[in-house]
């Protein structure tokens, strides 16, 4: 399945006319699309792994590189900005190139990757200036142009559109002229379109630029990419609203099967776990408890004391590792999680935690849940449990550790506290996994796959406060919660 659904993000990939990259956080290509090579006349060799301002194209100027390079730092740091590049080829006119960058996360922040656009808008400046010269040349440019062109007037009727629109939302231009903007507008954009829509005609700006979905006349969703502007007369007073329409549809639909991807590859990496545990449970910890009971045998048949100990030390040492083994398997895919529900996994766990490290003194209160709770919520809370439990040992230096599980009708919360030395948040995530802080990055990843947040309360010297919070898609009563139990 993720073999398919990665060759079926290739081809939408591909399928897109607007140029694309996809860029490490050091600003390293590591794709682009069919259209961004055509247009700079390379090949993926020629592209692939080389920082974007160092692109081998002849186009490129120095200016255009420092452009090129300032916006990978402002996407590392978590901004998303528009620029354009003015480009001259051997024995070509000026072209104009907008370009962006964008930081893709996930819900806690993440930088996951750098999404880099470009598109040719020659032809959109060339519009724009007709508008103040010439009709006729404006007309021409109007009907060929590759992107939507959408006139409205300031009451927000829309007046004309040229044939790039039309086929993007399925509508004639006699069918658009009845009626307002906003009935094509999705639901869930109105509320924002109408706002800076208003704006614009009140004076309040002058442009504005919006990603938005119009609704087709089939019924589908369309993802736009808009830049308006309000046009005036030489009086001052206000015309006309001009808009630019991408067609970004390709796009939305690669930034979603890039998220799905990497669930499907965050599940697969849950399947591999289960499959090893129960591979390691069958075969090898099988293998060593047969061998210390022929051991075993062999032991009751001698009759030399040191041989004997020798041997029994030998079967000692085999219970031993089948008590590794079996506590490995546990780890990888507690048997109690799926039957029994997260509180007793929990509690469970702790057991044979405590037995491994007494120095810790672990109080906790968990709700009882039973089978209340999806599999694959009890899997991410659980796995965030254990991540903090190793990080506490880890990194903490703590004495005690508390842990707290409840439930009400909307959400579930597992929190984990520590009296460690605590650490300084950095600004950007990314620093925790360079400061060997994974079991929180995979933490943060695990909660946003179910929908929910991870906080992190924390400053040196005062401890860590780990909390998950993952909504509840079915209303439920709130569950009764044991007694306070203390371990040393």
């Amino acid at each position: 399945m993720i073999q398919h659904d990665d060759l079926r993000f290739e081809e939408c990939f591909d399928a897109a006319y607007q140029f694309m990259g996809i860029l490490d956080e050091t600003g390293r290509i590591l794709r682009v699309n069919r259209a961004a090579l055509e247009f700079t006349g390379l090949s993926h060799a020629d592209v692939i792994d080389i920082p974007l301002w160092l692109l081998p194209w002849p186009a490129l100027k120095r200016q255009n590189r420092q452009a090129l390079k300032q916006a990978v730092f402002q996407a590392v740091s978590g901004k998303t900005g528009r620029n354009e590049l003015k480009i001259r080829s051997r024995n070509q006119n000026e072209k104009i190139i907008e370009f962006s960058i964008k930081p893709v996360g996930d819900k806690a922040g993440l930088l996951k990757f750098l999404f880099a656009e470009g598109r040719d808008i020659t032809a959109y400046r060339r519009t724009r200036d007709a508008l103040f010269h010439s009709e006729a040349r404006f007309r021409t440019i109007f009907e060929e142009a590759g992107i939507g062109i959408v006139i409205k007037g300031v009451n927000g009727k829309m007046l004309d559109c040229n044939p790039a629109f039309q086929e993007m939302v399925g509508y004639t231009v006699a069918e658009l002229r009845q009626r307002d903007y906003l009935e094509i507008t999705h639901p869930l954009d109105k509320k924002i379109s109408r706002k800076l829509f208003n704006d614009l005609v009140t004076g309040k700006r002058e442009n504005y630029f919006i990603e938005k979905r119009y609704i087709h006349k089939g019924g589908e969703a369309v993802w736009g990419r808009i830049t308006a502007s309000l046009v005036r007369g030489q009086d001052g007073a206000e015309k006309f609203v001009i808009g630019m329409v991408e067609n970004i549809t390709v796009n939305k639909q690669i930034e979603a099967e890039l998220s799905e991807l990497q669930q499907r590859l965050r599940e697969g990496r849950e399947m591999e776990r289960l499959r090893f545990a129960q591979d390691l449970h069958d075969g090898p910890l099988q293998e060593i408890i047969g061998v210390s009971y022929q051991v075993q045998e062999v032991v009751n048949s001698i009759q030399e004391d040191s041989s004997r100990e020798q041997l029994q030390a030998i079967r000692t040492a085999l219970q031993a590792l089948a008590h590794s083994v079996r506590a490995l398997c546990g780890e990888l895919r507690p048997p109690s999680l799926v039957p029994f529900g997260l509180e007793k996994t929990i509690r469970s766990h702790l057991e044979e935690f405590q037995k491994s490290h007494s120095e810790l003194s672990i109080s906790y209160k968990l709700a009882r849940d039973g089978k209340s709770l999806p599999e694959h919520t009890r899997i991410v809370l659980f796995r965030i449990y254990q991540e903090s439990l190793n990080n506490i040992l880890r990194h903490a230096q703590a004495k005690s550790v508390k842990i707290q599980f409840r439930l009400t009708s909307q959400k579930a919360v597992l929190e984990i506290q520590d009296d460690g030395k605590g650490f300084e948040l950095p600004n950007r995530w990314v620093r925790l996994a360079r400061q060997g802080h994974l079991g929180l990055i995979g933490a943060m990843e695990r909660t946003s796959e179910v929908g929910g947040f991870l906080e992190i309360l924390t400053s040196p010297g005062n401890g860590t406060l780990i909390r998950a919070s993952v909504p509840l898609l079915e209303a439920r009563t709130a569950l009764p919660v044991t007694g306070e139990e203390n371990r040393k």
